[in-house]
């Protein structure tokens, strides 16, 4: 007589088990690297900056080991990560996040999270570190303070502020970032920026002209004697100390002088718009003017960095010469986008129908298809002098605190000389 065995009936049921959890796991990494393509395109842009390990990420998000790989692998594979033997793994470049692609917030990924530069903590009852005073220190805690959201993406501002914590990576040290503004239109008030100061455990902090009154007001509320030191990309605001900053007023005098030295007659000057305290390139063009006795003030704004605007003010400087102008000096290189193209408009060619000379960040790519002639800066050495400048204030603050000037380098081409 024979046996009848019955067939289990859970076989297929934990199949489908198996096959549900792999499908679950795939879709969080699925969701992770959708995430981390928000993130890693997001300013700040975090060049430089270091990744926290994967079992600490894998922790935090509640995943494997090997999801966070997989997710990494993606963006090591495309050339925006980078990873370093016995260092880690840190941000190459800046990624490009699909406008179309969908945006997953399944772990609420932020720029705190993901990266060891930026990690933040609770911070409201640690007193500011007075231990410090004196001594030789080989990791600082330093606080950035800028307005960065207020700037479009890959402007020179945000290639500056990745460079920052770069080096100050590179020299050991941790970098956390605070905001200046606390809206497009308004500065963060004094109270809370005081608030913040009081509480505060950075060693030193680097903080941003543009709102340096609030800055000093919120420092003198909160009663803190923590080291600053103020970081100026532009010609403004120069009696601000200490600081390490672009003398661009001093690019401006020297391009304007070398154009009077070649006998130009007719020369105007486009700068980029802040506000009208801030004209330090109109004065020191009718300065120039004035010492060569060249009466002409040929002189526009470029009311922001588009190209229009700059097309704009190259016009308007054409009207005010009644389209005779011998050359020009544009204060800002993404400015001069625009000016090519106007021009282009008035068939007029850099370096045969017009002299050009601009202030140029080395690394921006600049109009193709020109040599162009330029007052050139490198954002990297002005990042390197900044951040050693700050560390400095903050080991030695018994010593008396400096300002340093990057002035900017005449690096010459063809587009400055006129073929007559």
């Amino acid at each position: 007589m024979f046996k009848r065995y019955r067939v289990s009936q859970t076989a297929p049921t934990h199949q489908r088990r198996v096959i549900s959890k792999a499908q679950l796991k795939s879709r969080m990494t699925a969701d992770l690297i959708t995430e981390m393509s928000w993130i890693l395109s997001q300013p700040p842009t975090c060049v430089g900056a270091r990744l926290r390990p994967e079992e600490e990420l894998a922790n935090a998000l509640g995943l494997t080991r090997r999801q966070v790989r997989e997710a990494i692998k993606v963006y090591t594979d495309k050339g925006v990560l980078v990873r370093r033997q016995g260092s880690g793994t840190y941000v190459r470049r800046v990624h490009s996040h699909p406008a179309d692609a969908p945006e997953s917030t399944t772990f609420g990924l932020t720029h705190e999270h993901m990266f060891m530069d930026m990690q933040t903590s609770d911070i409201r009852n640690l007193p500011l570190n007075q231990g410090l005073v004196g001594k030789t220190t080989q990791s600082l805690r330093i606080g950035l303070w800028s307005d960065w959201q207020l700037s479009p993406p890959h402007t020179t501002t945000h290639v500056v502020l990745s460079m920052f914590m770069r080096h100050a990576q590179l020299a050991g040290h941790t970098m956390t970032l605070h905001s200046q503004v606390a809206s497009s239109q308004q500065a963060l008030p004094v109270e809370e920026m005081a608030k913040q100061l009081e509480h505060a455990s950075d060693d030193g902090f680097l903080v941003g002209a543009q709102y340096a009154d609030t800055f000093l007001a919120a420092r003198e509320m909160a009663k803190s004697d923590c080291p600053y030191l103020f970081h100026i990309m532009g010609s403004s605001d120069f009696d601000l100390h200490p600081s390490v900053y672009v003398d661009t007023e001093r690019a401006c005098q020297r391009a304007l002088q070398h154009l009077v030295d070649l006998d130009y007659q007719r020369i105007g000057t486009i700068a980029l718009h802040t506000t009208k305290q801030c004209d330090i390139e109109h004065h020191t063009h009718r300065s120039v003017m004035l010492r060569a006795n060249l009466c002409q003030d040929y002189h526009a704004y470029a009311q922001d960095m588009g190209v229009a605007s700059g097309m704009q003010a190259m016009r308007e400087l054409l009207v005010k010469a009644d389209g005779k102008l011998d050359a020009i000096y544009v204060a800002n290189d993404m400015v001069l986008v625009g000016v090519v193209e106007a021009l282009k408009l008035e068939n007029l060619t850099p370096g045969k129908d017009i002299a050009v000379i601009s202030l140029a960040n080395r690394g921006y790519p600049l109009p193709r298809g020109y040599d162009w002639t330029t007052m050139q800066f490198d954002p990297e050495s002005f990042a390197a002098t900044t951040i050693r400048q700050i560390s400095h204030h903050i080991e030695y603050p018994h010593m008396p605190a400096t300002t340093l000037a990057i002035q900017a380098q005449f690096c010459t081409g063809q587009t400055h000389l006129l073929d007559r």
